[in-house]
């Protein structure tokens, strides 16, 4: 396993921009989902890969955000996002796999369409829950792998190469919500659903809260 992040001096500002962007379009896709899946946050926040900052607008101002963020390309937005929302922000450049923080010391963990990017998903799902307090809550929305031998798993499959080149790692085809269920967390609730949108390799998605 890999703990070091590979900057792309050509696809990490592309795909920063572009990810700016598409704020005001993702906030149409996924905000509903994210101001419940968010509400009631504590003052301290820890995101896993944050990219450009797209989920700041879904904070209370003042929350201190702890940045898991490898991509420096990132960074730039990520402040800029931070100066907008008035987020307190720390930004760890760090991969999902590897995390300093102490065990058992974070109470809320935020990754949004981030565990198909990872280099090794479980190790990433391990990290968070180690980080995690007890009974302390993970938030994700990811992308999943699509139903076996269904058009949407046969599109994911054929685009998967140039998807994941693209988008730095991104994973067409990835079972996250498995890796979830076998990750033994004391509590899961996981809700399935496509998304309608012009991504079609992204459509089929899950939503939820574990507690560890």
């Amino acid at each position: 396993m890999s703990t070091v992040f590979k900057n792309n001096i050509i696809l990490g500002p592309i795909n920063s921009w572009m990810f700016k962007m598409l704020s005001g379009y993702m906030d149409h896709l996924f905000g509903n989902s994210k101001r419940e899946l968010f509400k009631n946050h504590p003052q301290t926040v820890v995101e896993i890969g944050p990219g450009a900052g797209a989920n700041m607008r879904y904070f209370k101002k003042g929350t201190h955000l702890i940045a898991i963020e490898p991509n420096v390309h990132m960074h730039k937005n990520l402040k800029k996002s931070a100066d907008k929302y008035g987020i307190e922000l720390e930004i760890k450049t760090l991969v999902g796999e590897s995390i300093d923080l102490p065990s058992n010391s974070c109470d809320f963990v935020v990754c949004t369409l981030v565990l198909c990017s990872v280099t090794d998903p479980n190790q990433c799902i391990d990290q968070i829950k180690r980080i995690l307090k007890p009974s302390g809550k993970f938030v994700f929305i990811e992308h999943v792998k699509a139903n076996e031998n269904s058009v949407l798993a046969f599109i994911q499959n054929i685009i998967h190469k140039p998807w994941h080149w693209f988008f730095e790692g991104c994973n067409t085809n990835r079972d996250t919500k498995v890796l979830l269920e076998r990750a033994g967390f004391n509590s899961l609730h996981i809700e399935s659903y496509h998304l309608y949108s012009p991504f079609i390799p992204i459509t089929p998605q899950i939503k939820g809260e574990a507690i560890k």
